[in-house]
């Protein structure tokens, strides 16, 4: 009887914990500029949000806010080193992205070989763009997007800072001189 309760208490766990998880019901991927140098940024500013709604923008930026400090970014007004733009857009969207690897292998490796392999999203209701701008020649060096984030209509309070979360782990990359470990020395970027 008492494998039973137990069992049962494992089945309950299991199926609060997946239904939590936002990355099964939303698609994410990323695409990122092969020519920059990404060991080279440390700072950043926000552009406005996009088709601003509110409340969502917000908690849009906060997440996001959050997710740069973590990788060691820093805030500023004064020349940033990276410019954070993002949207939220509430009908299905046809994309344009690219099939290319991890970004942090072709970070550890710069591979002048890899190419741009187009492939077309069609994106369901709610997306999520996040893009990363290189401040000096305002090119795109980074977009991470989730897509159907309006699926789930009884979203818990954190649902949109974990759905931003997941974005973000497709961005693995830190902030030049940012040492994760905490050490205080040099993390050559990563």
């Amino acid at each position: 009887m008492k494998l039973v309760k137990l069992l049962l208490l494992g089945c309950v766990v299991v199926i609060v914990a997946a239904s939590c998880n936002t990355s099964q019901k939303i698609f994410v991927e990323h695409d990122y500029s092969y020519e920059t140098n990404f060991k080279a940024y440390s700072t950043y500013a926000f552009l406005e949000c996009e088709r601003d709604t509110g409340n969502v923008c917000t908690e849009v930026y906060n997440a996001i806010h959050r997710q740069m400090q973590a990788r060691g970014y820093r805030l500023t007004t004064n020349k940033p080193s990276l410019l954070v733009n993002y949207g939220i857009f509430y009908d299905n969207l046809r994309y344009q992205g690219y099939m290319q690897p991890v970004i942090k292998n072709w970070v550890d490796t710069e591979d002048d070989s890899f190419k741009y392999e187009p492939i077309r999203y069609s994106l369901d209701k709610g997306t999520i763009i996040v893009s990363l701008i290189d401040a000096d020649t305002d090119q795109v060096v980074w977009r991470g997007y989730a897509a159907g984030i309006f699926k789930n209509p009884n979203a818990a309070n954190n649902y949109y800072r974990n759905v931003v979360r997941t974005i973000f782990d497709q961005y693995p990359l830190f902030a030049s001189g940012y040492d994760p470990r905490g050490g205080g020395g040099q993390s050559n970027g990563r």
